[in-house]
């Protein structure tokens, strides 16, 4: 998960219709023995043109959450950082009314893939098979400061990291171990404190982070990443052999753009890219040809 700017909302979201909608709903919830009831009539304002385009964008067609391409085969889900029909708890069914007034709020919708969205078998290292995947689940430290009305989320200390609102790198270290088994796995980041980071690991449950099948395509990118940072290792040696053949100086300028698509928003995995360059630079460019 890497850090992303949001921007404005789409139009559509700020249009008459979807207006309607959140006044209905308000005027739903007003009265008195709705508090605890989903609302029937359902929520269709966040569907609107341009919501799933402008998500796409930003986003680089990569998942919210995992940072994995979704865009060249399968649609993404909105999903809703905090669920507007429903909250699970302790795996309860989802319990309405939910955060309601979220429902077509544009900090509150994220493109996700299926994988770390909807509840469904995966596998993990180390254990048995297991359902995963978010829905409607929204951890925070205190049952008793769950928001009920407008407002009160304010007050609640979500547990999930959210990539506009914080700065997901500070809480999530993956593992690249040069070429251990463990490589592409992700963990609590130690914080400031020396304590691992009670956000990162909820959002590596709660996203089923640590699914097999996503660690292996981290570790296809990593194994890929490694290569290219020796490759510029020798390349650097090289061209300070021979400070006087400008050809090896361009060689390891070449590989160092290379390295640094890597590490682009655009890319596949850029968050656990930058962590791995961000190790390597001292090497890479300490008495670097200039």
């Amino acid at each position: 998960m890497q850090h992303v700017d949001l921007g404005p909302p789409p139009p559509s979201l700020t249009t008459p219709k979807a207006d309607a909608e959140r006044a209905a709903l308000r005027a739903f919830y007003s009265i008195p023995g709705n508090e605890k009831l989903p609302y029937d009539k359902g929520f269709t304002a966040y569907k609107g043109d341009g919501v799933r385009e402008q998500l796409t964008e930003m986003f680089k067609g990569k998942c919210a959450y995992c940072e994995t391409f979704y865009k060249a085969t399968q649609p993404a889900d909105i999903e809703h950082f905090r669920p507007k029909g429903g909250i699970t708890i302790e795996d309860t069914r989802p319990q309405p009314p939910g955060y309601w007034w979220l429902a077509s709020e544009w900090s509150n919708l994220l493109p996700s893939c299926s994988d770390c969205n909807r509840p469904r078998r995966q596998d993990f290292p180390g254990g048995l098979p297991r359902t995963a995947g978010k829905a409607n689940r929204f951890p925070i430290a205190s049952e008793a400061k769950r928001a009920a009305v407008p407002g009160q989320e304010a007050k609640e200390r979500r547990l999930l990291l959210h990539p506009s609102l914080d700065q997901p790198e500070e809480h999530l270290h993956f593992v690249s171990g040069a070429g251990t088994i463990r490589d592409g796995e992700i963990e609590p980041a130690r914080l400031k404190s020396g304590r691992a980071s009670k956000m990162g690991e909820a959002s590596i449950e709660v996203y089923a982070l640590q699914r097999l099948g996503l660690i292996e395509r981290r570790r296809t990118v990593l194994r890929e990443l490694n290569g290219h940072l020796t490759r510029a290792l020798e390349l650097k040696d090289a061209a300070i052999r021979h400070p006087n053949d400008r050809k090896f100086v361009d060689n390891f300028r070449a590989a160092v753009s290379d390295i640094v698509m890597f590490t682009a928003p655009e890319h596949e995995y850029a968050a656990m890219c930058r962590q791995v360059v961000a190790q390597f630079a001292i090497t890479l460019f300490q008495e670097a040809p200039p």
